[in-house]
């Protein structure tokens, strides 16, 4: 059972992860959001692009030594990873069958980037292999 926290994200923070999904088109990117959870709320504090190794527009997979990098960091400032975030570059910010599979942990909220349309539409799940629930998340 996943714990269920509410993701506030600050704008900055989010920006720069918009800013890393629309660098990346025509492929996916990936990236991850870190912070700690206080009560109920996961306070993000830093973000990490990632690289896409596959630089595809339909999938992606985390390069190993950018992951490592993250997790270095995250250990030196005392943080968690608290969301995983890539984009569906020409689809809407649904988990697809691979994003449910190749899902990095139940414990961990993943974050959608939808830009097919002008503006991008971000929408949060809890992923397992039975399927996705939309999670909640908010702007600082």
């Amino acid at each position: 059972m996943s714990p269920r926290y509410r993701l506030s994200i600050p704008r900055p923070l989010y920006e720069a992860m918009l800013a890393h999904a629309r660098a990346e088109l025509p492929a996916e990117c990936c990236g991850l959001l870190a912070g700690t959870i206080d009560g109920d709320i996961g306070k993000v504090s830093d973000h990490f692009p990632l690289v896409n190794a596959l630089k595809s527009p339909t999938e992606y997979e985390s390069e190993s030594r950018s992951m490592f990098a993250a997790h270095k960091a995250m250990r030196a400032i005392g943080t968690e990873v608290l969301a995983v975030y890539h984009s569906h570059p020409t689809s809407d910010p649904v988990p697809s069958r691979r994003d449910r599979e190749r899902n990095y942990s139940d414990m961990v909220m993943n974050l959608i980037i939808g830009l097919k349309a002008a503006e991008p539409d971000v929408r949060g799940w809890w992923l397992s292999e039975d399927g996705a629930e939309e999670a909640f998340w908010e702007l600082e």
